[in-house]
C-alpha cells in the first residue's frame, strides 16, 4: 500500500522548503518530488511538523536522492522479509545441518538490518514502515512448505540463490545513490554477505546433489 498521496506531495515541499532555506533559494511548491515509500503500514511522526508531516531530522540533500532512499529501505525490508520466512521454513525442513546453521543466520543477520532500516526510514524521514508480502510471495512459500527431503533442499537453495541475486543487484545501486553513509555501509555488507551465501550454497547444491553450475 502506497503513502497516501496528500502526505507524499505535503512531505516533499516540506523537504524542498528546507532545502531551499539552507541554500538560500525560495522554496518552489509547484514541482515536488515523488516521494513513494511503498509503505504496507507508513505514518509520519509528531515532532517538528508542518501540517501534520514530520521534517526529517537528517534527510538526503536532495529530493530524488531521499526518494530512492525511502524506495531503497522499504523495498529491502520486504526483500529481507521474504529471505526470513523462507528461512525459517528452512529450520523445520532442512536435512543437513549445515544448511539449517546457514537458514538461522539468514534469520539474525536480516531481522536485524530490517530493524535498522526502519530505525533510519523513522529517523531521517519520519516514516514507520512495516514489511508486506508482493503478490505471489505467500503461494510461494507455500509450495516451498509442500517440499521435503532432497526435493526441498535443492528448490529452496535454488530460490535462496535468485533471491540474494536480487538483493545484491539493488545494493549495488545503493552504493552508487545513497547518501548516507550508514546506509551505504549496510548495503556493502548486504553485498558481501549474501555473496558469500550463494558461493556457498552453489557448493552445496554440487556437492550434495550433483546441481553444479559450470
Amino acid at each position: 500500500m502506497r503513502l497516501d498521496k496528500h502526505v507524499q506531495l505535503a512531505f516533499a515541499i516540506t523537504l524542498a522548503g528546507v532545502l531551499a532555506a539552507c541554500s538560500g533559494q525560495p522554496t518552489s511548491p509547484t514541482a515536488p518530488s515523488q516521494l513513494d515509500a511503498r509503505a504496507g503500514t507508513s505514518t509520519v511522526g509528531t515532532t517538528a511538523q508542518t501540517e501534520g508531516v514530520t521534517i526529517a531530522s537528517a534527510p538526503a540533500p536532495s529530493p530524488s536522492t531521499a526518494n530512492f532512499e525511502i524506495g531503497f529501505m522499504t523495498g529491502m525490508i520486504d526483500h529481507h522479509q521474504m529471505a526470513i520466512e523462507m528461512a525459517e521454513i528452512c529450520l523445520a525442513k532442512a536435512v543437513h545441518e549445515e544448511l539449517r546453521s546457514m537458514c538461522q543466520n539468514i534469520i539474525a543477520t536480516q531481522s536485524a538490518e530490517i530493524q535498522e532500516m526502519q530505525s533510519w526510514l523513522q529517523q531521517w524521514y519520519g516514516i514507520t514502515y512495516e514489511p508486506t508480502m508482493k503478490p505471489g510471495d505467500q503461494k510461494m512459500l507455500e509450495r516451498l512448505a509442500s517440499l521435503s527431503g532432497p526435493e526441498f533442499e535443492i528448490a529452496f537453495m535454488e530460490m535462496m540463490i535468485k533471491h540474494h541475486e536480487g538483493a545484491i543487484k539493488e545494493a549495488r545501486k545503493c552504493l552508487d545513490k545513497a547518501a548516507h553513509a550508514e546506509l551505504r555501509e549496510l548495503c556493502e555488507n548486504i553485498i558481501a554477505t549474501q555473496y558469500a551465501e550463494i558461493q556457498q550454497l552453489q557448493t552445496w547444491l554440487c556437492r550434495w546433489y550433483d546441481e553444479c553450475r559450470s
